[in-house]
Protein backbone atom coordinates (compact mmCIF):
# COMPACT_ATOMS: atom_id res chain seq x y z
CA UNK A 1 0.00 0.00 0.00
CA UNK A 2 1.66 3.35 -0.97
CA UNK A 3 1.96 5.82 1.92
CA UNK A 4 -0.44 8.71 1.52
CA UNK A 5 2.32 11.32 1.08
CA UNK A 6 4.87 9.57 -0.69
CA UNK A 7 7.12 11.83 -3.11
CA UNK A 8 5.34 15.11 -1.33
CA UNK A 9 7.93 17.24 0.44
CA UNK A 10 7.05 19.81 3.20
CA UNK A 11 8.75 22.51 5.20
CA UNK A 12 8.41 22.40 8.92
CA UNK A 13 9.73 25.39 11.49
CA UNK A 14 10.09 24.69 14.79
CA UNK A 15 10.55 21.10 14.41
CA UNK A 16 12.72 19.75 16.91
CA UNK A 17 10.50 20.02 20.00
CA UNK A 18 6.77 19.77 20.77
CA UNK A 19 3.62 19.88 17.97
CA UNK A 20 6.48 20.39 15.48
CA UNK A 21 8.24 17.26 16.31
CA UNK A 22 5.03 15.23 16.85
CA UNK A 23 4.33 16.65 13.03
CA UNK A 24 7.48 15.42 11.53
CA UNK A 25 6.95 12.12 12.85
CA UNK A 26 3.44 12.05 11.59
CA UNK A 27 4.42 13.17 8.31
CA UNK A 28 7.28 10.90 8.21
CA UNK A 29 5.46 8.08 8.97
CA UNK A 30 2.87 9.25 6.23
CA UNK A 31 5.80 8.85 3.07
CA UNK A 32 6.38 12.37 2.94
CA UNK A 33 9.84 13.85 2.86
CA UNK A 34 10.97 16.95 5.37
CA UNK A 35 12.98 20.17 5.10
CA UNK A 36 13.30 20.89 9.16
CA UNK A 37 14.60 24.06 10.76
CA UNK A 38 14.52 25.16 14.26
CA UNK A 39 16.55 27.56 16.75
CA UNK A 40 17.71 24.99 18.96
CA UNK A 41 20.94 23.40 17.30
CA UNK A 42 20.67 20.59 20.50
CA UNK A 43 17.29 20.06 20.10
CA UNK A 44 17.89 19.03 16.35
CA UNK A 45 20.63 16.92 17.07
CA UNK A 46 18.68 14.67 19.42
CA UNK A 47 15.63 14.27 16.49
CA UNK A 48 18.26 13.09 14.29
CA UNK A 49 19.68 10.73 16.86
CA UNK A 50 15.93 9.78 17.11
CA UNK A 51 15.69 8.59 13.32
CA UNK A 52 16.17 4.98 11.26
CA UNK A 53 18.52 5.31 8.45
CA UNK A 54 15.18 5.66 6.01
CA UNK A 55 14.09 8.59 7.95
CA UNK A 56 17.19 10.27 7.93
CA UNK A 57 17.36 10.16 4.32
CA UNK A 58 14.16 11.75 3.85
CA UNK A 59 14.96 14.98 5.85
CA UNK A 60 17.05 17.67 5.72
CA UNK A 61 17.96 19.49 8.18
CA UNK A 62 18.90 23.45 9.27
CA UNK A 63 19.64 25.65 12.49
CA UNK A 64 17.96 29.01 11.70
CA UNK A 65 16.27 32.19 13.29
CA UNK A 66 13.17 32.37 11.88
CA UNK A 67 12.74 36.18 12.03
CA UNK A 68 15.91 36.03 9.39
CA UNK A 69 15.01 36.77 5.76
CA UNK A 70 18.45 36.01 4.77
CA UNK A 71 18.76 32.83 6.41
CA UNK A 72 14.96 31.83 5.33
CA UNK A 73 15.87 32.71 2.22
CA UNK A 74 18.81 29.92 2.06
CA UNK A 75 16.88 27.70 3.77
CA UNK A 76 14.27 27.55 1.48
CA UNK A 77 16.51 27.54 -1.95
CA UNK A 78 18.16 24.48 -0.13
CA UNK A 79 15.37 22.40 -0.20
CA UNK A 80 14.15 23.38 -3.59
CA UNK A 81 17.81 22.19 -4.28
CA UNK A 82 18.03 19.06 -2.24
CA UNK A 83 13.88 17.58 -3.31
CA UNK A 84 13.36 19.10 -6.71
CA UNK A 85 9.70 20.29 -5.41
CA UNK A 86 7.91 21.35 -2.01
CA UNK A 87 4.72 20.78 -1.44
CA UNK A 88 4.23 22.73 1.29
CA UNK A 89 4.75 24.47 4.60
CA UNK A 90 4.35 24.22 8.66
CA UNK A 91 4.86 27.08 10.47
CA UNK A 92 5.20 26.02 13.99
CA UNK A 93 7.64 27.91 15.21
CA UNK A 94 6.91 30.63 17.65
CA UNK A 95 7.34 31.91 21.26
CA UNK A 96 4.98 33.21 24.12
CA UNK A 97 7.19 35.85 25.57
CA UNK A 98 7.86 36.35 29.37
CA UNK A 99 5.20 38.58 30.52
CA UNK A 100 2.29 36.61 29.88
CA UNK A 101 0.24 36.25 32.46
CA UNK A 102 2.39 38.19 34.59
CA UNK A 103 2.46 42.35 33.00
CA UNK A 104 0.09 44.42 32.22
CA UNK A 105 0.23 45.98 28.69
CA UNK A 106 2.00 49.28 30.25
CA UNK A 107 4.80 47.26 31.64
CA UNK A 108 5.20 45.32 28.35
CA UNK A 109 9.26 46.21 27.57
CA UNK A 110 9.88 47.08 24.03
CA UNK A 111 12.00 44.48 23.22
CA UNK A 112 10.29 41.90 24.45
CA UNK A 113 7.14 43.27 21.53
CA UNK A 114 9.86 43.56 19.34
CA UNK A 115 11.39 39.67 19.73
CA UNK A 116 7.59 38.38 20.01
CA UNK A 117 6.26 40.06 16.88
CA UNK A 118 8.99 39.17 14.83
CA UNK A 119 8.99 35.34 15.96
CA UNK A 120 5.49 34.70 15.85
CA UNK A 121 4.72 37.58 12.95
CA UNK A 122 7.50 38.28 11.19
CA UNK A 123 8.92 34.54 11.05
CA UNK A 124 5.51 33.30 9.67
CA UNK A 125 5.79 35.95 6.60
CA UNK A 126 8.81 35.37 5.76
CA UNK A 127 7.85 31.78 4.94
CA UNK A 128 4.96 32.55 3.65
CA UNK A 129 5.88 35.52 1.25
CA UNK A 130 8.49 33.25 -0.07
CA UNK A 131 6.70 30.38 -0.05
CA UNK A 132 3.87 32.01 -2.03
CA UNK A 133 6.36 33.46 -5.01
CA UNK A 134 5.72 32.05 -8.16
CA UNK A 135 7.44 28.73 -8.77
CA UNK A 136 8.76 27.78 -5.09
CA UNK A 137 5.28 25.71 -4.53
CA UNK A 138 3.85 23.40 -6.82
CA UNK A 139 0.21 23.99 -7.88
CA UNK A 140 -2.09 22.45 -5.51
CA UNK A 141 0.37 23.06 -2.57
CA UNK A 142 -0.72 23.84 1.35
CA UNK A 143 0.69 26.38 3.78
CA UNK A 144 -0.41 25.61 7.47
CA UNK A 145 0.41 28.81 10.02
CA UNK A 146 0.08 27.91 13.87
CA UNK A 147 -2.04 30.29 15.89
CA UNK A 148 -3.36 29.49 19.23
CA UNK A 149 -6.84 29.98 21.12
CA UNK A 150 -5.26 33.43 21.83
CA UNK A 151 -5.82 34.18 18.06
CA UNK A 152 -9.27 34.68 18.49
CA UNK A 153 -9.73 36.02 22.17
CA UNK A 154 -7.62 38.33 25.05
CA UNK A 155 -6.14 37.34 28.44
CA UNK A 156 -6.01 39.97 31.27
CA UNK A 157 -2.04 40.38 31.23
CA UNK A 158 -1.97 38.54 28.01
CA UNK A 159 0.88 40.75 26.92
CA UNK A 160 2.08 40.73 23.07
CA UNK A 161 1.21 36.93 22.87
CA UNK A 162 -3.15 37.44 21.80
CA UNK A 163 -1.07 40.44 19.05
CA UNK A 164 0.88 38.34 17.74
CA UNK A 165 -1.10 35.01 17.11
CA UNK A 166 -4.12 37.42 15.81
CA UNK A 167 -2.27 38.55 13.19
CA UNK A 168 -1.72 34.99 11.74
CA UNK A 169 -5.07 34.83 11.03
CA UNK A 170 -4.84 37.80 8.86
CA UNK A 171 -1.94 36.79 7.27
CA UNK A 172 -3.63 33.11 6.60
CA UNK A 173 -6.71 34.80 5.30
CA UNK A 174 -4.87 37.49 3.20
CA UNK A 175 -2.29 34.29 1.78
CA UNK A 176 -4.99 32.41 1.20
CA UNK A 177 -6.42 34.39 -1.55
CA UNK A 178 -3.40 35.14 -2.47
CA UNK A 179 -2.80 31.50 -3.19
CA UNK A 180 -6.32 30.44 -4.58
CA UNK A 181 -5.44 30.57 -8.17
CA UNK A 182 -3.09 28.43 -8.03
CA UNK A 183 -5.25 26.23 -5.70
CA UNK A 184 -2.40 26.91 -3.25
CA UNK A 185 -4.14 26.11 0.20
CA UNK A 186 -3.43 28.26 3.21
CA UNK A 187 -5.02 27.58 7.15
CA UNK A 188 -4.48 28.29 10.16
CA UNK A 189 -4.77 25.94 13.23
CA UNK A 190 -5.25 27.53 16.47
CA UNK A 191 -4.25 24.38 19.38
CA UNK A 192 -5.41 24.86 23.23
CA UNK A 193 -3.36 23.92 26.41
CA UNK A 194 -0.73 21.23 25.02
CA UNK A 195 1.63 19.45 27.03
CA UNK A 196 4.63 21.03 26.01
CA UNK A 197 7.35 23.21 27.41
CA UNK A 198 5.29 26.38 26.34
CA UNK A 199 2.84 24.96 28.51
CA UNK A 200 4.72 24.38 31.44
CA UNK A 201 6.18 27.88 30.98
CA UNK A 202 2.56 29.30 31.57
CA UNK A 203 0.53 27.29 33.87
CA UNK A 204 0.67 30.64 36.35
CA UNK A 205 -1.57 32.10 33.06
CA UNK A 206 -4.04 29.22 32.85
CA UNK A 207 -4.46 27.83 36.55
CA UNK A 208 -5.22 24.04 37.07
CA UNK A 209 -6.05 22.42 33.94
CA UNK A 210 -7.39 19.42 35.22
CA UNK A 211 -10.72 21.32 36.29
CA UNK A 212 -13.60 21.63 33.97
CA UNK A 213 -14.63 25.71 33.55
CA UNK A 214 -16.61 27.52 31.30
CA UNK A 215 -12.79 28.49 29.79
CA UNK A 216 -12.51 24.87 28.69
CA UNK A 217 -14.81 22.06 28.94
CA UNK A 218 -12.18 19.39 28.53
CA UNK A 219 -10.50 18.28 31.46
CA UNK A 220 -7.20 17.67 30.41
CA UNK A 221 -4.10 18.93 28.22
CA UNK A 222 -3.91 18.17 24.69
CA UNK A 223 -1.31 15.95 22.64
CA UNK A 224 1.05 17.30 20.78
CA UNK A 225 0.09 14.48 18.60
CA UNK A 226 -3.41 15.57 18.27
CA UNK A 227 -2.21 18.81 16.91
CA UNK A 228 0.20 17.38 14.49
CA UNK A 229 -3.13 15.16 13.32
CA UNK A 230 -4.93 18.01 12.32
CA UNK A 231 -1.75 19.28 10.71
CA UNK A 232 -1.33 16.35 8.52
CA UNK A 233 -4.66 16.84 7.40
CA UNK A 234 -4.47 19.62 6.08
CA UNK A 235 -1.27 18.98 4.46
CA UNK A 236 -2.50 16.13 3.11
CA UNK A 237 -4.56 15.53 -0.37
CA UNK A 238 -7.91 15.02 2.23
CA UNK A 239 -8.09 18.62 2.26
CA UNK A 240 -8.07 19.85 -0.94
CA UNK A 241 -10.99 22.08 -1.14
CA UNK A 242 -10.40 23.76 2.34
CA UNK A 243 -8.32 27.28 2.36
CA UNK A 244 -8.44 29.98 4.50
CA UNK A 245 -10.01 28.66 7.48
CA UNK A 246 -9.27 28.62 10.95
CA UNK A 247 -9.41 25.10 12.49
CA UNK A 248 -9.49 25.58 16.04
CA UNK A 249 -7.80 22.18 18.25
CA UNK A 250 -8.72 23.00 21.20
CA UNK A 251 -10.66 21.28 23.79
CA UNK A 252 -13.18 23.28 23.51
CA UNK A 253 -11.64 26.63 25.12
CA UNK A 254 -13.73 28.37 22.28
CA UNK A 255 -16.98 26.62 22.63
Amino acid sequence: MTAPLANKVFVITGGAAGIGLATVRTLLSRGASLSVCDIHEGNLRSVIESLDASEISRVLFQTLDVRDRTQVDDFLAATKQRFKHVNGVANIAGTIGKSFGVRNLWDVPMAEYEFVMDVNVRGSFNFVAQALKPGYLEDGSSIVNVGSVASLRGYDKGAIYPISKHAVIGLTKGAAKEGGPREIRVNAVLPGPIQTQLLRETTHAFGDLKRPSAYRPFTREGDPQEIANVISFLLGPESTYVTGAVWAADGGSLA
